[in-house]
């Protein structure tokens, strides 16, 4: 936290998000991290960014002070306990050098061989447990209470959306994401985009420019913001009801091969718009057979 804290007041960042469905790149000036739960929500004139930070799944930080490789002067570059990359945070030009130097003096371990540690293991999980009052808990639960149903099936979300009906949970072709995004393009509807990892939720609502397709990659721009879906990761797709303050939410979710969370698309502020553009673009498909008896 207090390399964060930091790293935060000293101006203008390029920040990247990696996601198991691609990455977040931002050009931002982020507002000072205050108090132990860190989490931001900024909004300007046609856009919204929500962070989450779960600060415990950051484990080692790399300082790197001269390029290399594809990493530029003037970073961290934070990972989880498997090693994988959070995020990375270099230095705009515009912004003194000096005071990162400083910050990395003053932050990092000077003694950087004890700090080593063996990665974790990912274990396999089996999911347990009924499935018969799933609809039911689903329902009734608010966010915490839906997290908590996702994490009795060890985030194998496509497990949970097999077992109920396609009022809850139902799958749609692929296609469907690029009609959606080009309709939001062409009628300037914002859309709010949820990606993340272990230790970064990021959600970011805009009126996005038309997608771009470069090698199974799908690219959104907003002011500074370029959001990059990897397509090839994408094993099914599905639109999802939940209860929200004062009606049902419908969203589109993108899950990878082990049923697993990716993406996911939902209104920009405007419920009904977003409904009326699903509605168009939406293709429906039979549901796959299931995970496991």
């Amino acid at each position: 936290m207090a390399i964060l804290k930091g790293l935060y007041r000293l101006g203008s960042l390029v920040v990247t998000t990696f996601a198991s469905g691609g990455r977040v790149s931002q050009s931002i000036r982020y507002p000072a991290l205050t108090g132990s739960s860190p989490g931001l929500d900024c909004r300007g004139d046609q856009c919204r960014m929500r962070q989450e930070l779960d600060v415990r799944q950051w484990r080692s930080v790399l300082a790197v002070l001269a390029p290399v490789a594809d990493l530029p002067a003037r970073s961290l570059l934070f990972f989880d306990d498997y090693g994988e990359p959070v995020q990375q945070m270099a230095v705009a030009p515009e912004s003194g050098g000096l005071a990162f130097e400083e910050l990395v003096c003053a932050m990092l371990h000077p003694d950087q061989q004890q700090l080593g540690c063996p990665l974790a293991v990912r274990a396999p999980h089996r999911p347990t447990g009924s499935l018969m009052d799933w609809e039911r808990r689903w329902s009734q639960s608010d966010e915490d209470a839906f997290e908590e149903l996702l994490r009795q099936v060890g985030d194998r979300r496509q497990v949970l959306y097999q077992a109920v009906r396609d009022k809850f949970a139902c799958p749609v072709r692929s296609e469907t994401v690029p009609s959606l995004l080009s309709l939001a393009a062409e009628r300037a509807t914002p859309l709010t985009v949820c990606t993340g990892n272990r230790g970064v939720r990021l959600c970011l609502s805009a009126p996005w420019s038309s997608p771009r397709w470069q090698q199974g990659q799908c690219h959104l721009a907003h002011n500074g913001t370029l959001i990059s879906l990897d397509m090839g990761r994408v094993a099914s797709v599905w639109r999802l009801r939940r209860p929200g303050p004062g009606r049902v939410l419908t969203a589109l979710e993108a899950l990878d091969s082990e049923g697993r969370w990716l993406w996911t698309l939902s209104s920009g502020g405007d419920e009904d718009a977003w409904l009326t553009l699903l509605g168009e673009a939406l293709i429906q498909e039979g549901r796959p057979g299931a995970l496991f008896a």
